[in-house]
């Protein structure tokens, strides 16, 4: 190792992986300030922030108003002063030239301070534009090889800065930093969950450090946005060595390339699963405003798992349960319900739906033929259940959680207007065999979900001695004829030759998925956890006529 690449890996690093509000310059610069203040107290010479940490990730729109992006670089003039005796790599928006079409512009940038002094910006050159990215729409791309020199004890050192997009596949941005001689490489990432990603990101990047025989710094986003979520898992790498940040929390750690405890991220992906869960609920409760939540408690397993989310997420003083039972509601439903109740430490109430129900029917069936055949009664029920839920949500301004699954949004196993209804909705993006496994998962390590709501068949119980199977294929079948489509967007035909399925089953399973649209594009929002979310990264017509046989 020479003298050189010796003081670089002993300069103290600060890893500010700090929970952003998307639009609150003035909360977010206070944060930053705060985590420079720790970075001061703990002797730190460099500190790195997160992409777009003033303006905060997901801004939408607020990207293409001037005064929006003015905001944010006065904010970061205030910070400037104030970033003393460390070097500062910071991300916001940065206003670009009006383009060929006359539409404001703006850059995805990183200010570069040093000393109290802006030594200038870095701005994003690989816009992604695929699945829930839109960068292109509000940004354009920067130039410049992103090389800042900078003198510590005397001696200079060469650090490229990065945002994001320009360190996955190709990495061509750092690659020409590498060549033009940075020593140091630094990310700035808003890099979103899914399952499975933070492993995936943290092998990526050390393989492009390994190859460029650079060390690497990153600094990923933490916290909810809407439909967003990121997970943290900041890292540093250095050779072989690498150590990374917990995820699904804010972490402001300062360290050492040449004394990392190779700290790495969970290998349990249901842990990261659930973590992620409680985070999309707190953060969406806290950044919105909402201090409680009311949901429906059937004794169903997907209720009982939203309750326990958001009974970890807010605290079990902040969840409100509805158990809403109807004439076709069994016992062990209701007892299963409160038990679930019980066991979490949340409030509930039981109002029963008979009598509603009943006054709805007598009113409604005179003017129905067969009132009792097909949907309507079942619909109905559930419809009185959303109008309870709301109801309560009103009277006492608590959010509505929904609690559909992602098997259920997908092939339109659900009620709009009824058990669809709520303003957020944890786990649209969590398959029904997720679900279990989510339980079983959380049980372990306390149990407080009933066995019986694991156990039982699931059953929507509209009608007499109903089961979720009289309509659906078993949900492990389900789910891979789901996956393969969705997520894999193979052909019902390459899916019924892989999983050994009638070619009757696949297309039944296709045709709800492609009917169903319309009701997904009315649904609550959730966390987009897997590779594929329905409506945010799987964008489909409503009106659309495609034969797949």
């Amino acid at each position: 190792m020479t003298a050189q690449e010796k003081h670089i890996a002993q300069l103290r690093i600060c890893l500010a992986q700090i929970n952003t509000t998307a639009g609150d310059i003035r909360g977010n610069q206070k944060r930053i300030l705060s985590a420079v203040e720790q970075a001061h107290q703990d002797h730190a010479d460099l500190i790195v922030f997160p992409e777009l940490t003033l303006s905060g990730y997901g801004c939408g729109d607020w990207l293409l108003h001037d005064y929006f992006v003015g905001d944010c670089l006065h904010a970061l003039n205030e910070i400037v002063p104030k970033c003393t005796d460390l070097v500062a790599v910071i991300g916001l928006p940065r206003t670009a030239p009006v383009g060929e079409d006359g539409q404001p512009r703006c850059y995805n940038s990183a200010a570069v301070v040093h000393n109290g002094e802006l030594l200038g910006f870095y701005d994003k050159q690989e816009l992604p534009n695929y699945l829930i990215f839109d960068e292109t729409r509000h940004f354009v791309p920067g130039s410049g090889d992103g090389v800042f020199q900078i003198t510590d004890q005397g001696k200079d050192i060469s650090l490229g800065v990065s945002i994001c997009e320009d360190l996955w596949h190709q990495a061509q941005a750092v690659k020409n930093q590498a060549q033009h001689g940075a020593e140091l490489l630094i990310n700035l990432g808003a890099s979103p969950y899914a399952l499975g990603k933070p492993e995936r990101r943290h092998q990526q990047f050390a393989e492009t450090a390994r190859d460029l025989n650079k060390p690497l710094v990153y600094v990923n986003a933490i916290g909810g946005q809407d439909d967003l979520l990121f997970d943290g898992h900041s890292g540093l790498i250095n050779g072989d060595s690498s150590e990374q940040l917990p995820g699904f929390q804010e972490a402001i750690e300062t360290h050492t390339l040449n004394q990392m405890a190779d700290r790495n991220v969970d290998k349990n992906p249901l842990s990261d699963l659930y973590a992620a869960l409680v985070l999309s609920i707190r953060d969406y409760c806290r950044k919105n405003g909402f201090r409680e939540v009311v949901l429906g408690l059937s004794g169903g397993i997907d209720s009982a798992l939203v309750a326990t989310l958001a009974a970890d997420a807010l605290g079990p003083e902040k969840v409100h349960a509805l158990l809403l039972p109807s004439k076709y509601s069994s016992d062990h439903s209701v007892d299963d319900a409160r038990q679930l109740a019980k066991n979490l430490g949340i409030q509930y109430d039981i109002v029963p739906i008979k009598a509603v129900h009943g006054v709805l029917e007598e009113q409604l069936s005179d003017h129905f033929n067969d009132y009792h055949r097909g949907l309507t009664d079942e619909n109905l029920q559930a419809r009185i259940r959303g109008l309870m839920l709301m109801a309560f949500s009103n009277n006492q301004n608590k959010l509505v959680l929904a609690t559909s699954n992602k098997s259920e949004s997908a092939v339109g196993y659900s009620t709009l207007y009824g058990d669809m209804v709520g303003g957020f909705a944890p786990i649209n993006d969590v398959y029904k065999t997720q679900v279990f496994a989510l339980c079983q998962f959380r049980n372990e390590k306390q149990p407080v979900i009933p066995e019986n709501i694991i156990t039982k068949p699931p059953s929507a119980e509209l009608r007499p001695d109903q089961k979720d199977s009289d309509s659906l294929p078993d949900y492990d079948i389900l789910d891979a004829i789901l996956n393969a489509y969705i997520e894999q967007r193979q052909s019902p035909q390459s899916i019924a030759k892989v999983l050994e399925l009638e070619q009757s089953v696949v297309m039944d399973v296709i045709q709800k998925v492609n009917r169903s649209e319309y009701k997904r594009y009315q649904a609550a929002i959730g966390p987009a956890v897997s590779g594929m979310k329905l409506g945010t990264d799987r964008r489909m017509p409503m009106t659309f006529r495609y034969n797949h046989e």
